[in-house]
């Protein structure tokens, strides 16, 4: 069983989406001892071509797979500590990586997931199709979240987190990315049934209604990764220091913040430009 690692990178006007792949599937590759591949479109491949980050890229990435960049009207403000700016989210397309995935049994991670530990590894043989992170945990303090954090709507099912999702390629994942497709296509009308609002697709919602209804509309405890550790995007990753992540934790998300650092595991780092002004320092972590 050929087992492996994908990211998907669709840079936008703001985002370097796909030099936060390298880093991420560097990262990755590293410590899970696993290959990886980079689903990309023909604009973000160019864009890698012109800073010179190409080379870089293919040898992290064993495939880069070019598809379409996916039409999308989909906007969110996006903090960079307590500033920000409202621009494109190009991640509509990720129920495709059923089709698209060279490996037997695949983890599926964000590129803003930056991976230290080998804690995943635990999870290939796991007797479970699709597993996804079973939720979020603030690296400062869990009152930090909202309810929408944690459920799809204030009157919906459980939120499950896509920063992470291993499958197997087999007749149920086939099924579940082909649910996850459906309420993509559906999703005004979901938003409805589940209370949320549908203006903005997350897949973390698509993710987690298609669970739900394969699951029987049924809560259970199969198909569960780790949580999700992340941090805010009010916080800052300010420096790395050999594999030590320093950050600014926007305590009270005011104007109020405190130092914090952390190595040896798995991050999510919202704050993407703070990734990309540390780029350097992460390449060379690889």
């Amino acid at each position: 069983m050929k087992k492996g690692i994908v990211i998907y990178a669709h840079n936008n006007r703001t985002i370097d989406y796909a030099l936060m792949a390298v880093i991420s599937g560097g990262l990755a590759k590293k410590y899970l001892n696993v290959p990886a591949s980079l689903i990309t479109d023909k604009t973000t491949i160019e864009w890698m071509i012109q800073s010179e980050m190409m080379q870089r890229a293919q040898s992290v990435f064993e495939n880069i797979i070019e598809v379409n960049k996916p039409v999308t009207g989909n906007q969110r403000f996006l903090h960079d500590g307590a500033t920000g700016s409202m621009v494109p989210f190009n991640n509509t397309n990720r129920n495709s990586v059923w089709k698209l995935t060279p490996y037997d049994r695949t983890l599926l991670i964000d590129s803003d997931y930056l991976i230290f530990s080998d804690n995943l590894s635990k999870y290939w043989n796991v007797d479970s199709d699709v597993m996804i992170g079973e939720s979020i945990n603030d690296i400062y303090d869990q009152k930090r979240l909202g309810y929408l954090d944690s459920y799809v709507s204030e009157t919906g099912v459980k939120l499950y987190w896509a920063t992470t999702v291993m499958f197997s390629k087999n007749s149920y994942s086939k099924m579940f990315f082909d649910t996850v497709n459906y309420v993509k296509e559906n999703y005004q009308y979901f938003g409805d049934v589940f209370r949320f609002d549908s203006r903005l697709y997350r897949n973390d919602i698509a993710f987690s209604i298609a669970k739900h209804v394969l699951d029987g509309y049924e809560e259970t405890e199969v198909g569960r990764l780790p949580p999700v550790l992340s941090t805010l995007a009010r916080d800052i990753l300010y420096d790395v220091d050999d594999s030590k992540l320093k950050f600014l934790i926007n305590y009270r998300l005011d104007n109020n913040y405190c130092a914090a650092s952390m190595s040896g595991m798995d991050i999510h780092i919202m704050n993407k430009q703070s990734i990309t002004r540390n780029s350097q320092k992460l390449l060379e972590l690889i």
